[in-house]
């Protein structure tokens, strides 16, 4: 269960939410600091597997991507990960041409300065399998090392509001 708290009190609003939460891990997208460099992460959702690979597909040319990975845990929901490097804004770019990327995923990459990929098992889902893989530009080794992270993340995505005002 999830509450949203909005009270106001005159020109002041408070806001707040009580929600169990799930701690996860994930990897980010940065590859060379120094250089500003990204690798390419998708998180997808509201759409079918051939609408996902579709889109993938139009960027992968589009910008001369190397393989892209597919990955789900959920019907309608798909995770996507590419290993070339690309600089910040030209991936940003990259999410902008590319349909079905999850608001919440996009909200947050472009707050952070990075996206992050789940990468463990959230509660109530399987396991995230890999379930295609999109042939791409050159080859390109996966990485090496990649930073690997920890958050947490509310189970409910919405939740009763309660507030003093309507």
């Amino acid at each position: 269960m999830r509450l949203n708290l909005r009270l106001k009190f005159g020109n002041i609003t408070f806001f707040g939410m009580i929600s169990k939460t799930q701690t996860l891990r994930g990897i980010t997208s940065t590859a060379n600091k120094k250089e500003h460099l990204h690798y390419i992460f998708w998180d997808l959702e509201d759409c079918t597997l051939n609408e996902a690979e579709q889109t993938l597909r139009k960027v992968q040319e589009e910008f001369l991507l190397s393989n892209i990975y597919i990955t789900s845990d959920k019907d309608r929901s798909f995770r996507a990960w590419c290993f070339s490097q690309r600089k910040w804004l030209d991936y940003l770019h990259i999410l902008l041409h590319t349909e079905y990327v999850d608001y919440g995923f996009w909200i947050w990459t472009v707050r952070r300065g990075e996206a992050t990929l789940r990468i463990s098992k959230k509660e109530k889902r399987d396991y995230q399998n890999l379930i295609s893989v999109l042939e791409g530009y050159g080859k390109v080794d996966l990485p090496n090392k990649i930073l690997v992270i920890k958050y947490d993340t509310g189970i409910e995505k919405r939740g009763r509001l309660i507030t003093n005002y309507r």
